[in-house]
């Protein structure tokens, strides 16, 4: 074989080794390149499902401190509505008739279980009602002593106190150590653990 013939016979290969060379190269680098598409793709992919998933989880929040805050308001606006309630019943009793007024105050004394002591009224109240809610007091309470002890003499007796003190209606009675707060506003304030769950179904319809 000539030197001319080696020499192409030689180029030749080399030439088909090249593009065997390039061609797998290019497989290579094609398969990189769509490899690196792919991850480049999940990454976005990714990034805008989690973009997506914090945007849900922010809004979520923001409804869930709305929907807080709203409770908060409405709860608040309710107790608002229950405190106009009894504070609107202490107004009404204080504003009973005189007679049905003094009878409220009298039954209250009388449950107070005691017979005997001092009864401090506010000013108004001191000076309208205070001798005929003590002088029916007295009696209730002679008549209710004399079934539990029977006819016997008995010195205490309910006083009023020259002296009157603020508050919104009632009295209160004290006898030696023995103390009772008949004022209208604690009466209210006692009873409210009571019937506030009845009110608040009546009012808003909650069981």
């Amino acid at each position: 074989m000539s030197i001319d013939k080696i020499t192409s016979t030689i180029l030749a290969e080399a030439e088909a080794e090249k593009e065997t060379i390039l061609a797998e190269a290019k497989e290579q680098c094609d398969k990189i390149i769509s490899e690196a598409r792919a991850k480049a793709d999940k990454i976005t992919s990714d990034m805008v499902k989690k973009g997506n998933e914090e945007k849900e989880k922010i809004v979520e929040r923001r409804r869930s401190v709305a929907a807080i805050d709203a409770k908060k308001i409405t709860l608040k606006k309710k107790q608002d509505i229950l405190d106009e309630c009894f504070t609107g019943a202490i107004d009404r009793i204080v504003n009973l008739p005189r007679e049905e007024y003094v009878d409220y105050l009298v039954r209250v004394g009388v449950n107070s279980e005691m017979y005997g002591g001092l009864l401090t009224f506010n000013q108004k109240e001191h000076d309208s009602v205070a001798e005929e809610v003590i002088q029916k007091l007295n009696a209730a309470t002679d008549e209710r002593r004399k079934e539990k002890y029977g006819d016997f003499p008995y010195s205490e007796r309910f006083e009023l106190n020259p002296d009157s003190e603020p508050m919104t209606g009632g009295f209160w009675i004290r006898y030696r150590l023995t103390y009772a707060d008949n004022t209208v506003g604690t009466q209210i304030d006692m009873i409210r653990p009571k019937i506030a769950g009845e009110v608040s179904r009546e009012l808003f319809g909650e069981e």
